[in-house]
């Protein structure tokens, strides 16, 4: 009972759901309290066995049900397989209850082919379950690695290599279907002095207040990505120039109205935008970055908190 209580315990844990310890000792606590009571004062091994296999019951449904319905992710093969086989056990147990109250004897003192079978199907399926279990903590894991692979790890935005490879294959996509995309390139205005001055912890709030902001001025087809420090570049499909100039001063602005209480501070910041496509430059994804970086520069020069378009766009002028 015990360990029936301890595989609720470690699904629940593993989709980080709040546990409660009387979920471990209840059951065991009220299979002991049966085992003692018709045992002891009397021997009624049927009793014993219909106590097991209900209480038993109830935990399997109980962690069957976590599976099925406890996920903030979709049901993935792995949890359906433990789940199915959960699900067989507890089948099998109240099958054993059932045979206990109507027939008056356990399967395991029957010692018949009802027995052999239940015995083979019992520790044939807890194998199975465990099998189930470990490939749900193995796809887990490779979950883990190729999030650590492909996004920043403190904004959990993509990282520089995820957002070039992405950027490519929309740039080559463009091209082919003839449509038009766009990259702008972001840089907070005196990140350096924010950290120097209030420490990083401040300077890390910062920039998960600034990456919050921009993602909610974007659109879902948007992509996001973080270049090193307080350098960004957003990806705009089936955008031009001008809609790219637009998006980025929705970003501008509401960055520039975002204010961030830390620790006691309150704090705000402004961004320098600059705006570069394949209006330009085609598909070739480094020189619109570089196009962009320059933009972002020029924006800087003139003030900042500012939106510039590539220097070799002709609208630039």
């Amino acid at each position: 009972m015990l360990g029936q209580s301890l595989i609720l315990h470690a699904i629940r844990r593993f989709h980080g759901d709040r546990f409660r310890p009387a979920l471990i000792y209840t059951p065991a606590a009220v299979m002991l309290v049966g085992t003692c009571i018709f045992y002891f004062g009397t021997d009624l091994i049927n009793v014993r066995a219909a106590i097991y296999s209900a209480t038993s019951f109830i935990q399997l449904v109980l962690s069957m049900r976590l599976l099925f319905t406890g996920f903030r992710e979709s049901l993935r093969p792995p949890a359906r397989l433990a789940a199915a086989v959960l699900g067989m056990i507890a089948l099998l147990l109240l099958y054993q209850a059932l045979h206990s109250i109507v027939l008056e004897i356990g399967m395991l003192e029957s010692r018949n082919i009802s027995y052999v079978l239940f015995v083979a199907l019992y520790g044939g399926l807890n194998v199975l379950a465990t099998f189930g279990f470990l490939l749900m903590a193995n796809e887990r894991l490779h979950a883990e690695i190729e999030r650590m692979a492909t996004l920043d790890s403190l904004t959990e935005i993509f990282n520089r290599r995820t957002f070039v490879k992405m950027a490519e294959v929309e740039l080559a996509r463009a091209e082919r279907t003839g449509t038009r995309a766009s990259i702008v390139f972001l840089d907070m205005d005196r990140f350096k002095d924010l950290n120097d001055s209030h420490g990083h912890a401040v300077g890390d709030r910062m920039l998960l207040e600034f990456v919050g902001c921009t993602r909610n001025a974007l659109r879902r087809q948007d992509a996001f990505g973080r270049f090193g420090g307080e350098e960004f570049c957003l990806l705009l499909p089936e955008t031009g120039l001008d809609e790219a100039r637009q998006a980025a001063e929705r970003v501008r602005t509401a960055v520039a109205a975002m204010k961030v209480r830390f620790d006691g501070l309150s704090l705000s910041c402004t961004v320098n935008a600059g705006v570069s496509g394949s209006e330009i430059h085609g598909s070739d994804f480094e020189r619109m970055l570089r196009g962009a970086d320059a933009a972002m520069y020029v924006a800087k020069r003139n003030g900042r908190n500012r939106v510039e378009l590539d220097p070799v766009s002709p609208q630039s002028a």
